[in-house]
């Protein structure tokens, strides 16, 4: 089987300035080792965070970054004016949809409510048959534990199916993400998820 290409990667995450630094090391590390395999960043634009932390890694160790940002939050406190493209979007879902259209794969690293929305969409739609791209969960410092737990309870009680643990990918650094996605065969999974 050829090797799944991947030259733009979304991440997700918080733009929270108040979070544990050692979230902040954990997405500058992501940063660096995405810009080692020239990968470009595709993410919401923000230069708060782990959002503008990965952005800035990602930079300074050559590579290159695209934000799309709604109109709404083109604001000059939120915005990372220094993206080597900028996408601006009218509106939060024409953000999103963009994002999924431009991304071969997605990172969801440590966020708030955004975050999951979006990591969960992308899911919704792998399992769904809309896409074949890979999802990683980063689970850095143990952060999505819970969720992770909440899944295993989905399955245990027959909520969805057990083979949907194929939708997405769990690591706990960027080393082992890197492996992933340079390793990813894209399942083949049922999406009769109806029957």
């Amino acid at each position: 089987m050829s090797k799944y290409n991947i030259s733009h990667v979304a991440v997700y995450c918080a733009s929270s300035r108040d979070i544990d630094p050692h979230y902040l090391t954990a997405a500058d590390d992501l940063g660096a080792h995405m810009a080692d395999q020239k990968w470009t960043l595709v993410y919401g634009g923000g230069g708060t965070g782990l959002m503008g932390q990965v952005a800035r890694s990602l930079q300074k160790n050559g590579g290159k970054t695209l934000g799309i940002t709604p109109e709404v939050l083109k604001i000059d406190a939120l915005i990372n004016a220094h993206d080597d493209e900028q996408i601006i979007t009218r509106d939060m879902p024409s953000r999103k949809n963009k994002m999924i259209e431009l991304a071969d794969a997605f990172i969801a690293l440590p966020g708030g409510f955004g975050t999951l929305e979006e990591l969960f969409e992308v899911m919704t739609l792998k399992q769904l048959g809309f896409h074949k791209k890979p999802i990683v969960i980063a689970n850095f410092h143990g952060y999505y534990d819970k969720l992770l737990d909440f899944f295993e309870e989905l399955y245990k009680q027959k909520f969805t199916k057990t083979t949907y643990r194929q939708l997405y990918h769990i690591a706990s650094d960027a080393e082992t993400i890197v492996d992933y996605l340079n390793h990813y065969v894209p399942p083949d999974l049922d999406t009769h998820w109806f029957v």
